[in-house]
């Protein structure tokens, strides 16, 4: 079953990374021209120190009107590094996330960055894992006194990226009735 794989059949390599004394100006572009949302630092003997997101960069440049070219990615950066272990399950990947609502893993072993896994990652491989990751975005199913099921969605706070299990887009999904599905689905019904 697909959510006993581990973490490291699942991961992305290469991990893009970034010194502590990297510019944010310097990350702006890794990100624009990788297309990716974070870049993990690292330090001394490129041991991974932290990670820099495209949401340290709004709140921290783009918000206080700061200039890139003048801010250092250890002035503004998330220097508590939250990572898993290779051998881990992508189950114990996606309660970590859960736990800690953060979408990125870096895989390290031995001090050794080897990878990166996603929330995206974990759910284009197991959908069903999605039951884990709603807790991160603050989905519930609610029962009625019959133990069936009240379909309380609303499509602002229950969209995720998954496969739909009607048509088999890949995409923002939604969890309607015990099924992922997509927007045009959802009007067909």
């Amino acid at each position: 079953m697909e959510i006993n794989l581990r973490v490291s059949e699942v991961m992305n390599t290469p991990v893009e990374t970034v010194s502590l004394d990297a510019t944010c100006y310097e990350v702006a572009n890794i990100l624009k021209v990788k297309d990716i949302g974070a870049l993990t630092i690292v330090g001394g003997m490129s041991k991974p120190v932290g990670i820099i997101t495209e949401t340290d960069m709004l709140k921290n440049i783009v918000a206080k009107n700061l200039r890139s070219k003048d801010v250092l990615v250890k002035e503004i950066a998330s220097l508590k590094l939250i990572s898993i272990s290779p051998n881990d399950s992508i189950m114990d990947a996606a309660e970590l996330m859960a736990k800690k609502n953060i979408k990125r893993l870096p895989v390290i072993e031995n001090d050794e960055l080897l990878g990166i896994i996603t929330v995206s990652d974990i759910i284009s491989i197991s959908p069903k894992l999605f039951e884990i990751m709603k807790e991160a975005s603050k989905i519930e199913d609610t029962y009625d006194e019959a133990d069936n099921y009240v379909n309380t969605y609303e499509e602002t706070t229950t969209t995720t990226e998954g496969i739909c299990e009607v048509c088999g887009y890949h995409g923002n999904v939604h969890y309607i009735n015990g099924q992922y599905i997509c927007d045009d689905c959802l009007e067909q019904k």
